[in-house]
């Protein structure tokens, strides 16, 4: 292992040691997520969203660990967008808006917009300037809170965007809610037939159990293909992202 790569595994590894921090706040509580908005702010180019993923992973490498899909899992993301080509996207963990940039530069339909849920009120205004720097706010509307709390916020911008559903969810949160969150999905006629539903870190060593059954003996429903890669910025420790699509009960 390199020594960047040492230095890399360090930092997950202090997040790590803080999880009682992150888990509550969001951030892993040495400043890593202001820090990243400096860098990013001062060395990607305004206005261009490829230079400001460049500089988020530069940064996670070089600097301080960060939790985003990253550029090795990020261009398995890219393509779900490309096949499914949708309107209304919902993403669930906006974290510093990683994520939300690689989704709204790939949003290719007139009108088309991402709306993002992110628990953290110190997050989401770093993602807010982030997306802002990449020249993409006009696509991209982050919610301060958690989804499961806000779904007469997800009904709104599906009505603001005459739409019956999403056509593509992205779930990038905490594990233990990728389950009970794409229940509230379903139950609420959120995804409708063919909306694509992708999720990260779904690598069986640290996936969600029950969400990763629930995709197994439910294929019917959710036709899933399943993305072997590794974990952001960890070579060395595998993962995977699921992309899913939604099919409605054969009327009989």
């Amino acid at each position: 292992m390199t020594l960047a790569a040492l230095s890399t595994a360090f930092s997950c590894l202090k997040a790590v040691m803080n999880m009682k921090k992150f888990l509550a706040t969001g951030q892993a509580g040495d400043g890593r997520e202001k820090a990243l908005l400096d860098y990013v702010l001062r060395t990607a180019e305004k206005g261009n969203p490829l230079s400001v993923l460049n500089a988020m992973d530069t940064y996670a490498k070089t600097s301080s660990w960060l939790m985003n899909i990253g550029d090795d899992k990020g261009p398995i993301l890219d393509k779900a967008l490309q096949k499914y080509n949708p309107r209304a996207v919902l993403e669930i963990g906006t974290f510093c808006g990683y994520s939300a940039v690689r989704i709204a530069s790939q949003l290719l339909k007139e009108g088309s917009k991402l709306l993002s849920f992110e628990m953290s009120p110190d997050n989401s205004n770093i993602a807010r300037q982030i997306i802002e720097h990449a020249g993409l706010s006009s696509k991209v509307d982050v919610v301060e809170g958690k989804f499961n709390e806000h779904l007469d916020v997800a009904k709104q911008f599906l009505e603001e965007m005459n739409s019956p559903h999403f056509d593509f969810v992205f779930l990038d949160h905490w594990k233990v809610y990728y389950m009970s969150d794409y229940l509230l999905l379903k139950e609420n006629a959120m995804v409708g037939n063919g909306s694509g539903i992708c999720a990260d870190n779904m690598g069986a060593l640290v996936g969600p159990a029950d969400f990763r059954k629930y995709l197994k003996k439910h294929a019917e429903e959710l036709e899933t293909c399943e993305h072997k890669s590794n974990a952001e910025y960890l070579s060395w420790f595998p993962d995977s992202v699921t992309v899913s699509t939604f099919k409605l009960p054969t009327q009989l």
